[in-house]
């Protein structure tokens, strides 16, 4: 029987937390103030989408919460 074929990446639309943590650390303070947590290996967070991460862990206003970081982001 041949082996399925693997079906390729899809590449992700926008920035990840990868992204935004090294430009400012006042992305850390926007996800404590939405209750975004991870642990030291949670790595699926780290590299997903800001809307996936905001659907992960439950952030009631998804728009404020990618606003906020984009912003915090930013600034310097």
């Amino acid at each position: 029987m041949a082996k399925p074929r693997r079906r390729a990446l899809k590449k992700k639309a926008g920035p990840t937390l990868l992204d935004l943590i090294p430009k400012n650390r006042r992305v850390l303070a926007v996800l404590d103030k939405h209750g975004v947590s991870f642990c030291a290996g949670c790595f699926l967070t780290f590299s997903s989408s800001l809307e996936k991460v905001a659907a992960y862990h439950a952030v009631p206003d998804h728009e404020k919460f990618i606003a906020e970081l984009l912003k915090a982001a930013k600034k310097r």
